[in-house]
């Protein structure tokens, strides 16, 4: 390595160790429900058998992963490695999660610079991203979102500089972080056979992808299931959609045609669902100079397959989301990249005369974002916090809950069976219970209870902070009513 090429990588070097700062600082205690829990019990599995199933605690129930964490088996992979080598759970959560929101800031970096050449805007496109309050606050939760991110424009990098293998591993790394990137790989190999010279190259990453995809799910023994059906006829829809248009439209037609599309869709998604308006209110100022930035794109014209594969990639996981849940922001915050790296290149695409005003606009989104960049904490996590207090109480009576995963994490050497009609043992009674089994409830004596400082985020964004009942007794369907639970925390026992 020449001394060129290592003080041309310095800024890159100051860059990932910035972004490994911001982001481990920014990790939230809490964890994802029921997201989090899932992925560390998969690490626990593949630590104690190579395999993502394990007992909830002695005598409790098995756990197999719900079939959305079970598709996506490389962060629990990294987290039992990180685990090995002394770190405890949930710190290798934290570190597998922000060594790769790091990464992925550096990459995206490194990504803008390649293509259009300027160190500069590679590094206000990774400050872009790395500032961004949504990036920076879902960033901050334990789970495979950072990963997929780093992986796919690791990957997106690769493939740049001509190493087709190398990106089709990247790819398939990818896949295994989160299932959905299979879509947005077929959209841009779509866009890539249209253009003749980069075909072989899209061969050799192709069948990389596939062998490496099958070899990995095929090492944990994963139990599969069958991908939602409205992804499937989602990408049912891309292949043939995408190849009319290769077909029959020029190069130029098409890119308009996929960002008139894309407008399209995002302007329907802000207006009709929460999630894409809430992310839209949240990041205005990025979103605002990424649509400045694309009309530049397209006026210039010489980053048109950059900002076309841009543009399916937004289109490819916007569709994915808007279809698997349109309401969580976080999903949507995963094309944020996207937003910084049109910025990134509109830096090269403009005119030179021009360029110290688009520096200074995307310095100033930058800075707008770091008074923001943690827009409130997650450092409470109310199934710990119900875990300890009542651990104590439970008399090696199995715990039965709505929530096995969460609770067969806390508590690790207690048996944890999950809530049905008929079960006995020590049945918890809380906000999980509530939301997942409101039919159940438990016939029997209260024998411990947890009612001050605990809340529970529900998906939709409500807050339970109602109390954790604990009934030494039976499961039972609920007849009286919903004032039953009420009835317990206030008199100590449930009807019969």
């Amino acid at each position: 390595m020449t001394r060129a090429r290592v003080l041309a990588g310095l800024p890159f070097a100051a860059l990932l160790a910035l972004a490994m700062h911001v982001r481990l600082t920014g990790t939230h205690a809490a964890l994802l429900y029921p997201d989090g829990y899932q992925y560390l019990l998969m690490a626990r599995g593949i630590a104690e058998h190579l395999q993502p199933t394990t007992m909830l605690g002695p005598g409790g129930d098995a756990f197999v992963p719900n079939p959305d964490a079970a598709l996506k088996p490389l962060f629990p992979i990294l987290v039992a490695g990180t685990h090995a080598v002394g770190l405890s759970w949930l710190e290798a959560a934290r570190v597998v999660t922000s060594v790769a929101g790091a990464v992925a800031v550096t990459a995206l970096a490194l990504l803008v610079a390649r293509i259009g050449r300027s160190t500069i805007a590679g590094l206000g496109a990774g400050l872009l991203l790395l500032t961004s309050p949504t990036a920076s606050f879902w960033s901050g939760f334990s789970g495979p979102d950072p990963l997929a991110q780093a992986l796919v424009l690791t990957a997106a990098l690769a493939f740049v500089v001509r190493r087709p293998r190398l990106g089709g591993i990247l790819t398939a790394l990818a896949i295994a972080a989160r299932p959905e990137v299979a879509v947005l790989a077929l959209a841009a190999a779509l866009v890539t056979a249209t253009r003749k010279p980069y075909r072989g190259d899209l061969v050799r990453a192709a069948t990389t992808t596939i062998v490496a995809t099958a070899l990995l799910f095929a090492s944990v023994r994963t139990p599969l299931a069958f991908p939602e059906w409205r992804l499937v006829a989602l990408a049912l829809l891309l292949v043939p959609a995408v190849t009319v248009a290769a077909l029959v439209l020029p190069a130029t037609r098409r890119l308009r045609v996929g960002v008139a599309l894309s407008a399209v869709l995002v302007l329907l998604a802000v207006l009709r669902e929460p999630g894409p308006g809430e992310l839209a209110r949240a990041e205005w100022p990025l979103l605002v100079l990424a649509g400045v930035a694309l009309v530049a794109l397209l006026v210039d014209g010489r980053r048109a397959p950059a900002t076309a594969f841009t543009m399916v990639g937004v289109l490819a996981l916007g569709g994915v989301y808007l279809l698997k849940n349109p309401s969580l922001t976080r999903y949507f915050s995963l094309v944020l990249p996207a937003a910084a790296l049109l910025a990134g290149l509109a830096v090269t695409s403009v005119p030179r005369r021009l360029r110290p005003v688009t520096l200074a606009a995307v310095a100033l989104v930058a800075l707008a974002g770091v008074d923001r960049s943690f827009p409130g904490s997650r450092d409470y996590d109310v199934f710990a916090e119900v875990a300890s207090r009542v651990a104590p109480k439970l008399d090696g009576a199995p715990l039965v809950t709505a929530a096995p995963d969460a609770y067969g994490f806390w508590l690790p050497a207690h048996p944890v069976q999950r809530m049905r009609p008929g079960a006995r043992g020590a049945v918890m009674l809380d906000a999980a219970q509530r939301l997942y089994e409101p039919r159940l409830t438990a016939r029997g004596v209260v024998t411990a209870r947890v009612t001050e400082e605990i809340a529970f985020a529900r998906p939709d964004g409500e807050i339970d902070a109602g109390p954790a009942v604990v009934v030494a007794g039976t499961v039972v369907t609920r007849r009286a009513g919903s004032h039953e639970l009420r009835q317990v925390a206030a008199h100590g026992a449930a009807p019969g």
